[in-house]
């Protein structure tokens, strides 16, 4: 079990690659994602290995007006 929080708040996830994670915690699919503040494009996603306290930031795209 791991330890990492996402959008602020604490969770526990059995896995740590960041596609994994993403899938276990139900982020949407088309989402911006950022690690411990860094933005981390898509096609980066499988090389991100989460550690114990990382902080995950998923954001979807809003039209503005």
């Amino acid at each position: 079990m791991l330890t990492i929080y996402f959008n602020g708040e604490p969770f526990k996830v059995t896995q740590s690659s960041l596609p994994d994670v993403l899938l276990e915690l139900n982020a949407p699919a088309i989402c911006a994602v950022a690690v411990n503040g860094q933005f981390v494009p898509k096609d980066q996603h499988q090389n991100v290995i989460l550690q114990e306290q990382d902080a995950l930031d998923a954001f979807t795209p809003m039209q503005g007006g």
